[in-house]
């Protein structure tokens, strides 16, 4: 049984203290996301536009990893990365490697050709932004001063461009190489 599975709705506060633990986001960042969870688990992934998956240790293991994306509205093709959590426990294990590969092939799935991801550019999110850019997303622009003073934003893309024969890894297959 794949790790990587849909979360339940009564696994809300673990997901909040998985958060927590990053220790890079602030309290109304949390909030944001418990929101779009909760709406995500009374409206269903379709209904609300965001789709999470989790990555834990059993169906009934606490969450180790998170992300969470969705269609970018009034578009046909593009998709945004909201959020992608690793337990800092459980970092450098390939586990938000294999949360993001599922999250493409549910793309690619959906006919999905582009995923935007907007973060920070303070110190605390430079291994976040050097993970983007290891999974083939681009820098596209800097904002400075988007969030507040001296916190600007990175706007980075990825294009799904699967050529026929072209063999990406499977979620399990990349978590599995990262392991080894």
């Amino acid at each position: 049984m794949s790790p990587i599975r849909w979360p339940r709705a009564d696994e809300g506060e673990a997901i909040r203290a998985l958060a927590e633990r990053c220790g890079v986001f602030r309290p109304e960042e949390i909030r944001t996301l418990m929101e779009i969870f909760e709406e995500a688990c009374t409206k269903g992934f379709e209904g609300s536009g965001y789709y999470f998956r989790i990555w834990s240790d059993g169906e009934r293991g606490a969450p180790l990893g998170l992300i969470c994306y969705g269609r970018r509205p009034m578009t046909r093709w593009s998709w945004d990365l909201y959020w992608l959590l690793v337990d800092p426990r459980a970092q450098r294990r390939g586990i938000g490697t294999a949360l993001f590969r599922a999250m493409e092939e549910h793309v690619e799935r959906e006919g999905g050709r582009w995923i935007l991801v907007e973060t920070a550019t303070t110190p605390a999110y430079a291994p976040a932004r050097r993970f983007y850019e290891r999974h083939g997303f681009r820098l596209l622009a800097v904002v400075e001063d988007f969030y507040e003073e001296g916190e600007g934003l990175a706007i980075y893309l990825k294009g799904l461009s699967r050529l026929p024969g072209a063999h990406r890894p499977s979620a399990a297959e990349a978590y599995a190489q990262e392991v080894e």
